[in-house]
């Protein structure tokens, strides 16, 4: 598949009066265009440094980054890649910018100098996309944690991106609402073709990425399919991440002995625990 961003030996460190910290620490990484991908790690790991890294709001001390084949390096391309590459943050207020809904969404596009005409099909696409169409003379102020989140995607689907990043935007939802980010961005992927790169916390938001990226102080430790990453439980538990439900009960059921399969999901593993009887 065709690749639409490379990450090659990138570093980048935060300096303050108490030191350097290399929050990125030599990464090389390849995104292919219309996959859906997961980086997964805790505070610190180097997750949304990495994010920034790959939309041009930050660009590495050293190696480089390409999105669609330019680098983000080249200063008078950066509103390009930024166009490219929307990113949604952790907390979806600090993305509104308008009293009403479809304003907020039309904002990005109007700062792009689209035609007012064009603008107007945009919001309604992104709207419908997202599934809020029905909201959009509402105030988001007074929307559910999950409703705000997909307004900010629909925010930044508006200005028509090749690639969605999402940076931890699932953290401050209760579960409803994540179920609805989720659905929505997978949606998003499949049907509307969108590259989307996930980061979280969260193990089971991985469960049907296309590749998942597991980073630990500032470096890759390890990445491949959900099935791969969550078969190496031993070098899973130095990230003090929680493996998902599922694939904690797979591995208690093998240590007593049972011969069960590593199950990622819970109707997997429920036909699995049937078969035994």
């Amino acid at each position: 598949m065709e690749k639409i961003i490379e990450v090659k030996n990138a570093f980048y460190s935060y300096k303050s009066e108490d030191g350097t910290l290399d929050a990125v620490n030599g990464i090389s990484l390849d995104i292919e265009r219309g996959s859906f991908t997961v980086f997964l790690g805790h505070n610190g790991s180097g997750k949304s440094t990495l994010a920034k890294l790959l939309n041009g709001f930050l660009v590495p001390d050293s190696g480089d980054v390409f999105v669609d084949g330019v680098n983000t390096k080249v200063e008078e391309r950066v509103f390009e890649i930024r166009s490219k590459v929307g990113l949604v943050f952790q907390n979806p207020d600090n993305q509104m910018v308008a009293s009403i809904i479809e304003d907020d969404i039309a904002f990005g596009p109007e700062n792009l100098g689209i035609p007012r005409e064009e603008i107007v099909e945009r919001v309604d696409w992104a709207l419908n996309a997202v599934g809020m169409n029905a909201y959009r003379t509402h105030t988001p102020f007074k929307l559910s944690g999950g409703q705000k989140q997909r307004i900010a995607i629909a925010g930044i689907l508006a200005m028509k991106p090749t690639v969605l990043i999402l940076d931890e935007s699932t953290s401050m939802l209760d579960p409803q609402g994540r179920k609805e980010v989720l659905e929505t961005v997978r949606a998003l992927n499949k049907e509307q073709g969108i590259t989307v790169i996930l980061i979280t916390h969260y193990m089971d938001e991985a469960l049907d990425a296309d590749n998942v990226v597991v980073l630990h102080e500032g470096k890759i430790l390890i990445q491949g399919t959900p099935r791969e990453i969550f078969a190496k439980k031993e070098l899973i538990s130095k990230t003090k991440l929680e493996l998902p439900v599922a694939a904690y009960i797979s591995y208690r059921l093998l240590g007593e002995g049972y011969d069960v399969p590593l199950s990622l999901i819970d109707d997997e593993l429920v036909e699995s625990i049937c078969r035994l009887r």
